[in-house]
Order: C-alpha cells, then structure tokens, then sequence
C-alpha cells in the first residue's frame, strides 16, 4: 500500500468526491500522499502545512495545466500503515504525516490529544488501530481532522 487509501466512511457508503487542484510545476504528486496548498499550487503535505486532502491519483506537474484528482471529504476513512506501532490509548489522538522509507505515513511519535496551538498542522485522527484483524497494531483507520477546506 502506498500512503492513505480510502476504506469507506464514517457516513455511510464512501463518497467520491473529488476535488481537481492545479500542481506546481516540476511537482510530483503521488496517490495517497497527504497534500497541501502553496501558492495556489498542490504539493505533498509537510510537518506544518494545513492539509487539504489526499491524493488520488499520480501526476507531475507542468507549467500550469497539471491537475490533481484529491479526495477533501472529511468523513472518509484512510487505511495507512504507521512509521510504528499504534497503542490502544492512542484511538481518537492527532497525528502528523512522514515520509517513510518513500511513503507517506502516519508518525506515530506525534500522537497528541491536544497540541494546542500547532493542531493544525496534524492532519489525521486514529479511529480505529489493526482494522484488518491480523495483529499488525502498526496500521489503522484515519480521519481527516483539521483540512483548510472545512469552515
């Protein structure tokens, strides 16, 4: 798996929405990556950027014509393995984003129930911790938590 990938949502069925965003040039956008707004330009989520949604689809970036497919419902739910392993105690923390080993995931390091003036820039929620039953307590089930397209 690479990165966040949709598993249903906390609505009901998973909603398609896609929202198409432009890429800065030279940009390289891999689906499932965390994403963010730069200057009006779509890049790959960094430590303290506001996240808009993840990614889609694979597109690199031209002039000014690249789109991006992002899914920006903050109701879908995102299986993502972690840089470690997930506690119990850590359902319903924040979380950031990290490269690892070229993926996007979750940092487990950052599990915060409450950090204060920086909640912003961590993106995610753990909702629920080994969703697939098979002892691996490194992956869960995310949510969008704080995105710069919810009012």
């Amino acid at each position: 798996m690479q990165g966040f990938e949709p598993r249903g949502s906390v609505a009901g069925d998973l909603t398609a929405c896609l929202t198409y965003m432009k890429v800065g040039n030279t940009t390289v956008i891999t689906a499932g990556n965390a994403v963010y707004m730069n200057a009006g330009f779509l890049e790959n989520k960094t430590s303290t950027s506001l996240l808009i949604g993840v990614a889609a689809e694979t597109v690199t970036g031209n002039t000014t014509s690249t789109e991006c497919g992002v899914y920006c419902d903050p109701n879908i739910l995102y299986y993502n393995d972690a840089d470690g392993d997930l506690a119990t105690i850590e359902q319903g923390l924040l979380f950031k984003t990290a490269f690892t080993a070229g993926k996007m995931k979750i940092d487990q390091s950052t599990a915060a129930a409450n950090p204060g003036a920086l909640r912003s820039t961590y993106g995610f929620v753990l909702i629920k911790r080994n969703p697939d039953g098979d002892a691996d307590i490194s992956k869960g089930l995310f949510k969008i938590h704080t995105a710069a397209l919810q009012f």
